[in-house]
Parts: structure tokens; C-alpha cells; sequence
């Protein structure tokens, strides 16, 4: 199985494995305990789909299958030495290589200007909004784990996230004051000054930094 092709699920589900032996019912569950579905869209049926996909690619065995009462039969797997393997070489890859991310909030910021000056100055507001609710559910969060002992190496995401989301709200914060106040100027052409600068350097500069200039506007 090539490296690129173990998913997200497929990473922390080996990461459970890691741990221990346990079904796929139990994967789920760990997976929504420790909030992992705030990293990737975590569903009961993408647990039992990426088990069965680990199971056939080798990375991961049967260790025996039970029964509870009425319940359906469960399957409990554990990680293969090639599973190992894998885990530990994808999650390098996930840790060190470039691994490049569209959010469509740029999108949205880099053709803001073709909407009024409210409009855009109500959605940023909005977004603030959920932004610092979520914020602050994950500072309490974070808070709440550390307290009771959790060492930092095991909340290192969380440290990271909450760094993103304050340097977020706080370029909002700014953005919005400075649109409010009229800093940003709303709906005025491009100025003159820059078109001619622009087509001069296109003009007069090596075709590879041209490409560059356009490829950065």
C-alpha cells in the first residue's frame, strides 16, 4: 500500500491500534472522547470502511469476534508490523512534508472586494463570532485535560489550533476595525499608479518573475 494513500482516518485509527487491540465500534468512540473529529470528519461508517481497507491492505489482523447480549457480532483488530511501518511513515510525512490546504475563507477574502463594504463587514463579523465560540470551548477544553494531567506532548494539535484561531480573531479584529473606520478603501478602482507599475514589470522583467508577479495577484 503507498504511504499517500493512508487517509487521515486511516492515521488515527492506526493510532488507536497502536495503543491496544479494539473493534471498530470502540475506534469510533475513542476517536469522538477525544475530539479528533474537530482534526477530520470522523462517521461511524468512515471507521468501518477504513478498518476493512487496513484489514485488506494488510496493516492490520483479526484478533477474534464476540458477542454481547443481543448486540451484533464485533471484530476486534489489531495493528500488523506493517501497519506499524506504515503509521509511523505517513505520520512523518504528515509531520514534515508539504502538504498544501485551499480554504475557501482565502477564496472569499480575495474577491471580497466584489461585494459592498456591509456585506463583507457582516459575514467577518459573523465568522468573528463563531470563531471565538469555538475558541473558547477548546481553550476550555484544552484547560480541563491539562488539569487533570494530560503531559502537552499528547495535546500538541490543540496547542497549535488554538495558536491559528487567536491569530485569526485577531487579524478580524483588525480587519474589521479598519473597515468600519474606512482605513480600507471600498469599491475605488485599482489605482493607475499600480496598473502602469504592474505592465512595466511585465514588460522590462524576466519572463519567470513575471509569471511570479501574476501568479502572487
Amino acid at each position: 500500500m503507498a504511504v499517500g494513500e493512508l487517509s487521515a482516518v486511516a492515521v488515527l485509527v492506526l493510532g488507536l491500534l497502536h495503543e491496544q487491540p479494539m473493534h471498530p465500534y470502540q475506534m469510533h468512540q475513542n476517536l469522538v472522547e477525544r475530539g479528533d473529529a474537530r482534526l477530520v470528519r470522523i462517521s461511524l461508517g468512515a471507521v468501518y470502511h477504513g478498518v476493512e481497507r487496513l484489514e485488506r491492505d494488510g496493516l492490520v489482523g483479526v484478533v477474534g469476534t464476540d458477542r454481547t447480549g443481543n448486540r451484533p457480532e464485533r471484530t476486534t483488530y489489531r495493528i500488523t508490523e506493517t501497519g506499524q511501518a506504515a503509521f509511523a511513515r505517513r505520520l512523518t510525512s504528515f509531520l514534515g512534508d508539504d502538504h498544501p490546504t485551499y480554504p475557501l475563507f482565502s477564496v472569499g477574502l480575495a474577491e471580497a472586494t466584489d461585494l459592498p463594504r456591509d456585506v463583507v463587514t457582516a459575514q467577518l463579523e459573523r465568522r468573528r463570532a463563531r470563531e471565538a465560540g469555538r475558541l473558547a470551548d477548546l481553550e476550555s477544553a484544552y484547560e480541563r485535560i491539562r488539569a487533570q494531567g494530560l503531559p502537552r506532548r499528547y495535546v500538541l494539535d490543540v496547542e497549535h489550533d488554538l495558536h491559528l484561531m487567536r491569530a485569526e480573531l485577531a487579524w478580524l479584529d483588525g480587519a474589521l476595525a479598519e473597515i468600519r473606520d474606512g482605513s480600507f478603501l471600498w469599491g475605488e478602482p485599482i489605482p493607475a499608479a499600480f496598473v502602469e507599475a504592474y505592465r512595466a514589470a511585465r514588460r522590462h522583467a524576466p519572463q519567470a518573475e513575471a509569471d511570479d508577479l501574476t501568479a502572487a495577484l
